[in-house]
């Protein structure tokens, strides 16, 4: 059914509901001030047409009644969710303001019960709107009341309520400053525009599979879906022309897109371009790992057309839940690879604490190099075939953490390189075409081919030319950041650095030149002359982690090293095992720099060695330019 109804007629005798297969709340400040902007423009007498709302009865019996005796129809609403929580978020705004004007109190109290919530017989709130499972506690104990709790917000979905709820507020009390006098009339007019001329069409569905129909419409007609929801309203769609009995694939597909929606969202990666890389890190490992095949959500339909499976619906069937199922798996892997840090991670891993402990850390370093896009078919792949088998999992975020670093970090290679040789590989791994040491050995031939020992080698030993690792912007504070990790682990301590912190400031601010760029002190001049500056200055012997940069500046090297009683900040008594360990040279000039570039040269080449394969290995490579980064 379809009519167009205003946000009053709307929340009339309904209680909405956004089921856990949607996504949370995603709306940003562009959107927030977009629509604002909307109603700022909207003449007093006119109507605006503010988009779509599909409703789903959840059972024709499921009703709830206040304790004034009226009775609500509980509906879920699977699409017009952001927008209808945003004007509940404005709404709620207005009450507030509304309940500090005398004239308009019983509008506020009025307003809350019709758009906010109302009580049962018993005395218990019924929100006219209910978020999802992950956003809802979080939304009537911070959000929707005046006494908020000293929770705060967890996941993505909550500081975009947050954020819009303050925005609203700070909006208000603009007005409120700047109109004085005619605040309290401009309030009414606002609710009205809001809550009369607001007009959304509205779509009634009483069967979750015709929500599919629905959406197969409105998709031809141009209607924006992220990719993984225009993957799942397709499904749903197959699933109503599936003509058998008994089998309600619906639910399954609602149940995975639950728990992969969930899953991003306490990993906070809810962006657009996470779910499409789901999709098709999931996609290259079990359908086709030719990446120039990939066409979003089209090639998913291109695959499961309707009239390709005639009167072979049972296969049909089959076929979509092995894909629903694999996704749904898929998305727990990518949530894992890239974000390690999460409590739970590898709970699969938890019969070996030792084992899962190794997993997430070489997990952790993989994400530190920012570029995961290309292993994740393999990775996928892994935990899939080996859902148990953390060393397996270890060996393989192993060797794409060197293939990361050497082949994209430190020789710097095109951000397609090797991706086709990945690809197959995750495919391969997938469907038992290679053995899983058959795949190691094939990455190790990977990366020689593009940095074999000897290139990785005569790379870092450039010592008779002036070298600028200074500008190795995309490398330089990973290597620094393992090293100061190898030092810690040789003095069986922990490293005292935070990696997000590091990553945060700028260069200049974390990178200490212990010969000065700009040295004055007469300790410098006398052992570096000119020629010597422009060699060493930027030289990877010469660079260190800091947090005292500032303090540093140009002084010379005794005052720097310092002794670690000293009542300033000195490399002695620095929290920086890097630091500390620059004590150990009683003068630093040119064989200072050699020396210690030799000893971090020495400790790289075993920190990212693979052991080179005997025989040959042929592999096939993308000319596609993918962005790496996350």
């Amino acid at each position: 059914m379809n009519n167009v109804q205003s946000i009053e007629e709307i929340f009339s005798g309904r209680l909405l509901s956004v089921p856990n297969y949607q996504r949370g709340y995603a709306w940003e400040d562009r959107q927030l001030s977009e629509f604002l902007e909307d109603l700022e423009f909207l003449g007093e007498t006119k109507e605006h047409y503010t988009g779509t709302l599909v409703l789903h009865g959840t059972d024709k019996a499921a009703c709830q009644m206040d304790k004034e005796g009226k009775s609500y129809t509980i509906f879920n609403v699977v699409d017009g969710q952001q927008r209808l929580t945003t004007i509940v978020l404005l709404l709620y705004a207005i009450s507030q303001e509304m309940d500090n004007l005398n004239k308009l109190k019983s509008l506020a109290k009025g307003n809350r019960k019709n758009y906010i919530s109302t009580e049962d017989l018993n005395g218990q709130p019924l929100y006219k709107l209910t978020l999802n499972a992950d956003t809802h506690p979080f939304y009537i104990k911070n959000i929707i009341t005046e006494k908020p709790s000293p929770e705060g917000p967890s996941i993505i979905s909550h500081k975009r309520l947050l954020n819009a709820k303050t925005k609203f507020i700070n909006y208000l009390a603009q007005k409120r400053e700047n109109m004085g006098q005619k605040y309290e009339s401009w309030l009414l007019i606002l609710h009205q525009k809001i809550t009369r001329q607001l007009k959304l069409s509205l779509y009634t569905v009483g069967d979750s599979s015709e929500v599919g129909v629905i959406f197969e419409v409105m998709n031809d007609r141009g209607k924006p879906l992220s990719e993984l929801e225009k993957v799942k309203n397709y499904l749903l769609y197959l699933s109503s022309k599936l003509e058998l009995s008994g089998d309600d694939i619906s639910r399954d597909i609602n149940e995975v897109w639950t728990n992969v929606f969930e899953r991003i969202m306490r990993a906070d990666l809810s962006r657009s371009q996470d779910e499409d890389q789901i999709l098709r890190a999931h996609w290259l490992m079990a359908y086709d790992y030719d990446a120039k095949s990939w066409q979003g959500s089209k090639t998913v339909k291109d695959r499961f057309r309707l009239r390709d499976y005639q009167d072979r619906h049972k296969r049909l069937l089959n076929d979509l839940k092995k894909y629903v199922r694999s996704l749904g798996d898929a998305s727990l892997v990518y949530c894992e690879a890239m974000r390690p840090t999460l409590t739970d991670i590898f709970s699969a891993f938890s019969n070996s604490q030792s084992k899962r402990n190794k997993a997430i850390q070489i997990s952790k370093k993989l994400r530190r190099t920012r570029i995961i896009a290309p292993f994740l078919p393999l990775l996928i792949a892994t935990r899939l075939r080996f859902p148990n088998d953390p060393e397996k999992y270890t060996d393989i975020v192993t060797l794409s953490e060197i293939f990361s670093f050497r082949v994209y970090l430190f020789m710097e290679k095109r951000a397609d390189a090797g991706q086709a040789t990945l690809y197959r590989l995750g495919y391969q791994l997938y469907h038992n075409k290679l053995s899983f040491d058959e795949v190691l050995q094939a990455m190790r031939g990977t990366i020689s081919s593009y940095c074999s020992s000897h290139d990785f080698k005569a790379d870092f030993e450039l010592d008779d030319v002036e070298s600028d690792w200074y500008s190795w912007y995309r490398g330089l504070k990973y290597f620094l950041y393992e090293y100061e990790e190898y030092l810690a682990k040789a003095k069986g301590e922990e490293i005292t650095i935070s990696w997000d912190d590091l990553e945060q400031r700028d260069l200049d601010e974390t990178i200490e030149h212990i010969l000065p760029q700009t040295p004055k002190d007469e300790y410098w001049t006398k052992r570096f002359d000119r020629k010597a500056r422009k060699r060493f200055t930027h030289d990877l012997g010469n660079l260190s982690l800091t947090h005292q940069n500032s303090s540093y500046k140009n002084k010379p090297f005794p005052d720097k090293r310092g002794k670690i009683n000293a009542d300033y900040p000195c490399y002695a008594n620095s929290s920086l095992f890097m630091e500390r360990s620059l004590c150990s040279f009683r003068e630093w000039n040119e064989k200072s720099i050699i020396r210690r570039r030799k000893e971090m040269i020495k400790w790289a080449l075993q920190r990212w060695h693979v052991d080179e394969p005997k025989l040959g290995i042929e592999f096939e490579d993308s000319e596609d330019n993918d962005d790496l980064t996350d």
